[in-house]
């Protein structure tokens, strides 16, 4: 291996790794252009592959991988890898266990705090809470839906996080439940704000929608229009 390929670089292991980390290049993307490096019948995650290759190749280059990755950013989904994922996704270049594995690839402790890992929020609760818990039940509609929210690019990220839930219909009817609570008794908001915290990690001071969910409260039989709005409002 050292004797074919002696133009390779730690730096383009660093590229490759960081190329998936961030979502630009897609598992099968990565295997079709390292054919030469890794074995055909790989099927472990793509930056321990790559990283055993970079150390078969050059004890040296494993120790510039760990410093590059360790000491920049980079290394996170980004919203533009999101959508190159889902499009891959949806011409069923990948599959969906691929594109689960490539956006959980970062796990958390039961007790850190998620918010802020990623720079981009909604990525982040796509990522961390939003694909794990619904990844085998979403269709090939609601895929679809996912993508053109995050090609939206909407000014509020807490909007996006709202319409993300939406496409799921039990999530609409759980918002609905707790919606129609406060609407009922508005002088409490424990429970809408115990519901906003564990789903979005906001309350009913940060949701977006409360001026006009509080405009509602003559007219319950619009919460359903106003849910549906807020699925649309980042599409």
């Amino acid at each position: 291996m050292k004797d074919k390929l002696p133009y390779i670089t730690s730096t383009y292991f660093i590229s490759l790794i960081k190329a998936y980390l961030q979502g630009h290049k897609t598992k099968p993307e990565i295997l079709a252009e390292t054919a030469d490096l890794l074995p055909a019948n790989a099927h472990k995650e793509v930056s321990q592959l790559l990283t055993a290759a970079a150390h078969e190749m050059n004890d040296a280059f494993y120790a510039d991988i760990v410093d590059s990755l360790q000491h920049t950013s980079g290394t996170v989904p980004t919203r533009q890898g999101l959508i190159h994922h889902l499009e891959a996704l949806l011409r069923h270049d990948i599959t969906v266990q691929e594109l689960l594995d490539w956006a959980t690839w970062y796990t958390i402790s039961e007790d850190q705090l998620s918010a802020g890992i990623m720079d981009d929020f909604a990525v982040e609760y796509f990522c961390f809470d939003f694909l794990p818990v619904h990844f085998e039940d979403l269709t090939e509609k609601q895929y679809r839906q996912v993508l053109q929210l995050f090609r939206s690019e909407a000014a509020n990220p807490l909007k996006e996080k709202i319409a993300l839930a939406l496409t799921i219909e039990k999530e609409r009817q759980h918002f609905l439940y707790f919606l129609r609570s406060f609407l009922e008794q508005p002088q409490h908001t424990s429970a809408l704000d115990a519901y906003l915290l564990a789903k979005f990690g906001m309350d009913h001071r940060s949701f977006p929608y409360m001026q006009e969910l509080v405009a509602l409260k003559a007219h319950p039989e619009r919460l359903e229009q106003l849910l549906e709005t807020a699925r649309l409002q980042a599409a």
